[in-house]
């Protein structure tokens, strides 16, 4: 017979074998996980100080007078709006890729001048200008659902609009959610009685990254229910219609079948 310890040990080994399975995978996952804000490497307030991301286009004003110095000529490259790479650099002339994604307008400028200062041995006064959109995400019932562009000052109500809404759309049940790996948060907002009543309180900000949220009506989630359920149902009907269309297109052009009269066949 084999005794408590040995069942106990080999419970044990079989536990551990188990474990190493997932443990690399586990691992892995682990380390791709977002450990603060939303997970981009681009981060900021863009609402209050713009910043680089990676779909932004980047610009500097260089004075004609510096352009005008020995070796400065190859700065002019600058006055050109470029796109950040994808390692997150931008291309300076006699300088080479300098890493700029999530850094502001004053912050770029201050880099540049910097990595030019080594080079041309002189001061380089010049400025950045950062353009692109920066944006938000609708879903649920709305009209425009994924990502929208924020605009200078959006708030909730300005979103919504933008986004617009389905006839199924619950106003008095809107989530507005501010995704964070840490500390997410999300409020529910009672927009339609923001709108009939005038009462501003819960017009809220609209940062990056946010999302909106939508809910359907409780009829709307029972025609959400239907559509799902009966989806496969049209997608058959569909195909066969499809199929009974090609058929007799190919009768018309056989000589079997012709058009307004049916078919007939000898």
């Amino acid at each position: 017979m084999i005794s408590c310890g040995a069942l106990g040990r080999l419970a044990l080994l079989l536990c551990g074998l188990l474990a190493s399975c997932g443990s690399f995978e586990d691992k892995r996952i682990r380390e791709l996980l977002t450990e603060k804000g939303f997970g981009s490497r681009a981060d900021g307030e863009a609402t209050r100080e713009n910043y680089l991301g990676g779909n932004d286009l980047v610009q500097f004003i260089v004075p004609p007078e510096v352009l005008m110095q020995p070796g400065a000529e190859r700065l002019s490259v600058l006055e050109t709006a470029q796109p950040v790479a994808i390692d997150g650099t931008i291309f300076v002339p006699l300088v080479g890729p300098v890493y700029a994604l999530g850094k502001t307008e004053t912050d770029l400028a201050a880099l540049v001048r910097t990595q030019l200062r080594s080079v041309l041995k002189f001061d380089v006064d010049l400025q950045a200008r950062i353009s692109g959109n920066k944006f938000f995400y609708a879903i649920g019932e709305v009209g425009r659902k994924g990502p929208l562009p924020i605009n200078a000052n959006m708030t909730l109500l300005d979103a919504l609009f933008s986004a617009t809404w389905t006839p199924l759309a619950n106003l008095g049940r809107v989530y507005l959610i501010k995704p964070d790996a840490e500390h997410p948060l999300v409020i529910d907002v009672n927009v339609r009685e923001m709108l009939t009543t005038g009462f501003t309180r819960a017009n809220f900000p609209i940062e990056e990254h946010d999302i909106l949220y939508v809910q359907p009506t409780v009829l709307g989630m029972l025609a959400r229910l239907l559509e799902r359920v009966l989806q496969p149902v049209a997608l058959a009907m569909r195909t066969m219609l499809g199929a009974a269309q090609v058929t007799f297109a190919y009768d018309v052009l056989t000589g079997d079948a012709v058009p307004g009269r049916g078919f007939f066949r000898f």
